[in-house]
């Protein structure tokens, strides 16, 4: 279920931590964890948090795009790897997003993981590069040039996609 502000405000008690500042707990939860199963737990909860579009904003602000990346780059866990690919293929919906992951150098990480034994995480990511495609192709129809790291998207897509 998708949420809007006033969902959110009503649904929040008095005293209560808003949706910002709950997700940046748990950044502060992951960042600081040392045992890979909380990690696995916490990365699993950003990333149910990154299918609904009102979380975008405050996802980017507080870090969890970042942690997303991190760990596509630099973790070996395919638990972990599964989670934020997860994460990343629920925020490619939006351009904003895909953007930010092209200017991030994200869409190489993701590649590698195409060759996963772990099928969601083959799934999540094909699905992430079919949105980078619809999405790159949606400004290319609007008469606004792409720019070069969205064209190597599609190329990288359009590769893995012939193969």
């Amino acid at each position: 279920m998708f949420s809007s502000l006033s969902y959110l405000k009503k649904h929040t008690p008095e005293n209560g931590t808003d949706r910002e500042s709950y997700l940046s707990v748990l950044v502060d939860e992951y960042l600081n964890s040392n045992s890979v199963d909380a990690k696995c737990q916490v990365l699993a909860n950003l990333a149910n948090f990154a299918y609904d579009p009102i979380n975008y904003v405050f996802i980017r602000d507080v870090g969890v795009y970042d942690i997303f990346l991190y760990v596509i780059k630099n973790e070996a866990n395919s638990q972990l790897l599964h989670f934020a690919a997860a994460g990343i293929c629920n925020l490619c919906s939006d351009p904003l997003n895909v953007d930010y992951l092209m200017k991030h150098d994200g869409v190489k990480p993701l590649e590698n993981l195409l060759t996963s034994t772990h099928s969601e995480t083959v799934a999540d990511v094909i699905t992430t590069f079919i949105q980078i495609y619809n999405n790159t192709s949606i400004s290319n129809d609007s008469q606004r040039p792409r720019k070069s790291h969205e064209q190597d998207a599609v190329k990288q897509v359009s590769l893995h996609c012939s193969q």
